[in-house]
């Protein structure tokens, strides 16, 4: 039996606490770390084709160091800017739908008020027993207060949106910072996580790189396909004169992650709304125009990007966003699928691995036995 080597378990330790303390450091600046280094996944292969080959001894030339500084500008500013007007836009919208939704059910009072006489409200109470008495129910000064609750908070957070400007700007230009060195150094800095890793250097140079492969596939795959379901969304409502078209738009780009039923939770209930102002024929155009160029298209779309290659059912991928939302905040919608990734990654290795350790001592096997005949017949 095998016994643990005391020198090699407390360096494990020391390893493992140097480590909580190094991520430590590291995490107030983790959105920086992340969309950098999702940036640098998509542009490195452009950098290296537009700098060329390296001079002797890894020295960068001239066209390196222009290239990486051009990539670093236009890749943050063609990303996270529409990013962050988009959230300040889809604040301000939806602030003002909730608004609307209040002063509706405020002029339509008498339509949405129980009669504790009239069948629905009998039955209601029958329902809920003599503990309650629905007379105390008065659903619509519940519904319009929730509404202005919501509408109040959205201003908020809007608002906060809009004093956080300087910080918003400082982190562009730390993720420019970073951005930047990445592409310079890129290489380099991986190989020097891979040379701490307290594991076979060959492992982790796999890992890392399925890891990046299978990143790059489920953004390719399921991010850049609701960013088109809700573009679409966005030139659909607009043509059929819904207002609040960035809300739906976001909306539907947000759904598109929900199994089964994905984006007509948005463009479905938006055709009942054309069909309840009596214009039915309007409501089945626009049901089938917004099935067509919205669901129908991911169908096409989805196989051609990912061509079979990333397998993560939907359901785990939308549990990995929800969860990694509560868990990490705004960045949890990168998050939480990257750690899902990361778990898959790790599955995978860990099965090649098996098998290729399960796989040599067959071979041995097979080729020992011919030369002790050959010594016998000699």
């Amino acid at each position: 039996m095998r016994t643990l080597n005391p020198r090699k378990v407390s360096f494990f330790i020391l390893f493992l606490l140097l480590f909580l303390l190094v991520a430590r450091l590291f995490y107030p600046f983790l959105t920086v770390i992340l969309w950098s280094g999702i940036l640098y996944v998509f542009l490195e292969p452009l950098h290296r084709k537009v700098s060329g080959p390296e001079r002797a001894r890894g020295k960068k030339t001239f066209g390196s160091h222009v290239s990486a500084i051009v990539l670093a500008v236009l890749g943050v500013l063609i990303l996270l800017v529409p990013l962050g007007f988009l959230a300040v836009a889809t604040t301000k919208q939806l602030a003002d739908l909730l608004k609307s939704g209040a002063h509706f059910f405020e002029a339509n009072a008498d339509k949405f008020r129980i009669d504790p006489q009239s069948q629905i409200g009998t039955a209601i109470q029958s329902f809920l027993g003599e503990s309650f008495d629905i007379r105390a129910l008065d659903l619509t000064k519940e519904l319009q207060s929730m509404l202005a609750s919501g509408a109040n908070q959205v201003i908020r957070l809007s608002t906060s949106l809009i004093k956080n400007v300087a910080q918003f700007l400082v982190a562009i230009l730390f993720i420019m910072f970073t951005l930047y060195y990445l592409l310079m150094d890129g290489t380099s800095l991986g190989e020097t996580l891979v040379s701490l890793m307290p594991i076979d250097p060959q492992h982790t140079r796999l890992f890392m790189r399925k890891l990046k492969e299978t990143g790059r596939q489920l953004v390719l795959g399921y991010f850049l396909v609701a960013l088109f379901q809700g573009l679409m969304m966005f030139i659909v409502s607009l043509i059929f004169g819904f207002k609040n078209n960035v809300l739906l738009a976001v909306l539907t780009a947000i759904s598109s992650f929900i199994p089964m039923l994905g984006t007509s939770i948005v463009w479905v209930p938006m055709s009942i709304s054309i069909a309840l102002k009596g214009d039915i024929v309007m409501a089945i155009v626009f049901l089938v125009c917004a099935g067509i160029a919205v669901s129908a298209l991911d169908n096409f779309i989805r196989p051609v990007v990912l061509g079979g290659q990333l397998k993560v059912h939907p359901l785990l991928l939308f549990f990995s966003i929800a969860g990694g939302l509560v868990v990490f905040g705004f960045n949890g919608i990168i998050l939480g699928p990257l750690v899902l990734v990361l778990f898959i990654a790790a599955g995978e290795l860990y099965r090649a691995l098996n098998e290729e350790s399960e796989g040599a001592p067959k071979e041995t096997s097979v080729k020992a036995p011919p030369p002790q005949k050959e010594e016998g017949r000699s």
